[in-house]
């Protein structure tokens, strides 16, 4: 077992112990690296302006190839390991700016300046794509989606969609050809080889390579979180809610990054992220890749795991919804073995699981449904953007023939609207039995009594579902 963080930062190694392990990225940047272009905002994985990019080089995928952008504010240092960093700092080459920095200053894409460096590497991350294509053009739309986890009060952002434009591509010089050599490459690929075991006074952290020594160490400890992109508990930790003190990371554990698909049946590991789950749905089952765009940002999806929505058992996450509508099963592997739980029975209370002491989520299945079904997932916000739901609802119908007057089968949940997300099983049974939407609506009113909140009153949240329930048959009946 490793002693220390092994991680490659601007193009040097790094080796951190317990205490700066502990730190998140962006102070470890700021306050013992000097490396202060990266700014710290809103701590929360929110505004962007704390953006950096990570390559992660173990792990196969349609973006792993790339530096991709992530929020340092939420990231411990501990995470970094096995990866190569590079902060805003290192994108200037012997005096001359990169192309990014350059059409920002030229377009007028910078007023006060703070989260300017977050837009910077965004657009960095963007370009490391286009190069690995080998596209030629950046569009607006595209600067758009890349910059949808970054804020700005000064612009009016025109001028940052302008600098994007202006970004000549074929004078770029891809970042990972300048910070990512064979001999780091043959250094990081020791160090995900081996297993790491940190003890400090304050902080703790193992990663194992296996699941048998993940459980082992679970069940020395109750207190003992784990802990994936930490895009939730980054923020409760810079918040002063909890503190992430001793902790057990999968990210050594190849087979957990797996996602495949056996007969229409989706198998996806514990360390799959938005972004990779994204990729690999769009053309099995777009509904879904669709949904995906419309929450988080690229740098938290970059980073935040399927299976981490769903063990965080938040009633507002955006994936339990969706997953409860497909009928998905939890796997977990235990100190009694291997079972599979229904999601609609994992969560229990109100961020309480099935889950006991020693468990751990390996990952989650579904199948993809059938041509002729009906699926549709609704997500509403306050922002379309970056955005906690208030209401999420998705269902998934099939009808029993192409009149579409009978229903063979129907899934309906939602998120927002009681202590853990929710399905509505007696209206699902109701419209079985009696295809009558008005009646059905009745049915649903019964099944929930939501709170109110800063996001939504009780009463609001009872008109969302009702309009996306009926506007999930308006579009699905004709």
């Amino acid at each position: 077992m490793r002693k220390k963080i092994v991680f490659y930062l601007n193009g040097n190694r790094h080796e951190v112990g317990a205490e700066k392990s502990s730190m998140m990225l962006a102070e470890f940047l700021r306050y013992e690296e000097s490396l202060t272009g990266t700014k710290i905002v809103c701590a929360e994985g929110d505004c962007g302006a704390c953006s950096v990019l990570r390559y992660f080089p173990h792990i196969p995928g349609t973006d792993t190839q790339n530096y991709l952008p992530i929020n340092s504010c939420i990231t411990l240092v501990a995470q970094l390991d096995g990866s190569s960093i590079v902060s805003v700092d290192a994108l200037k080459k012997e005096g001359i700016l990169h192309e990014t920095q350059r059409a920002m200053v030229q377009c007028h894409g910078s007023q006060c300046g703070f989260c300017t460096p977050g837009f910077v590497m965004a657009l960095t991350g963007l370009v490391e794509e286009k190069l690995e294509k080998k596209e030629k053009t950046i569009d607006a739309q595209e600067a758009k989606n890349c910059m949808t986890g970054n804020l700005c009060r000064c612009t009016g952002y025109q001028g940052i969609i302008n600098a994007a434009l202006d970004i000549d591509l074929k004078k770029c010089e891809s970042i990972k050809k300048r910070y990512y050599s064979e001999k780091q490459e043959v250094d990081l690929i020791q160090a995900f080889n081996e297993g790491v075991s940190i003890e400090g006074e304050e902080f703790s952290f193992f990663a194992p390579k296996t699941l048998e020594e993940a459980i082992n160490y679970l069940l020395t400890d109750p207190e003992i979180r784990i802990i994936g992109g930490t895009t939730d508990l980054g923020v409760v930790h810079n918040k002063r809610k909890i503190k992430i003190n001793k902790v057990l990371s999968l990210h050594l554990i190849r087979d957990l990054y797996n996602v495949t698909e056996k007969n229409g049946e989706v198998h996806l590991g514990a360390r799959v992220t938005h972004s990779e789950f994204r990729h690999f749905i769009k053309d099995k089952m777009p509904e879904f890749a669709n949904y995906l765009d419309i929450f988080a940002s690229p740098q938290i999806k970059n980073v935040g795991t399927i299976v981490g929505n769903i063990a965080n058992a938040s009633p507002i996450g955006d994936t339990p919804p969706a997953l409860l509508a497909l009928n998905a099963d939890v796997c977990i592997m235990g100190p009694q073995g291997k079972r599979e739980v229904p999601l609609s029975k994992f969560f229990l209370a109100y961020r309480k699981t099935d889950l006991k002491q020693g468990d751990v989520v390996t990952g989650i299945k579904f199948k993809i449904p059938a041509k002729s079904a009906a699926v549709r997932f609704y997500k509403n916000s306050n922002r379309k953007d970056l955005d906690i739901s208030a209401v999420n609802l998705a269902v998934n119908l099939e009808w029993k023939d192409d009149s579409k007057k009978e229903i063979k089968d129907i899934t309906i949940a939602a998120g927002g609207v009681a202590a853990t997300p929710l399905r509505f099983v007696k209206t699902e049974e109701f419209l079985k039995k009696n295809f009558d939407i008005n009646l059905a609506v009745k049915e649903l009113h019964a099944e929930f009594k939501p709170l109110s909140d800063v996001r939504a009153t009780s009463a609001y949240r009872h008109v969302l579902v009702e309009n996306l329930f009926r506007r999930f048959f308006s579009e699905v009946s004709v």
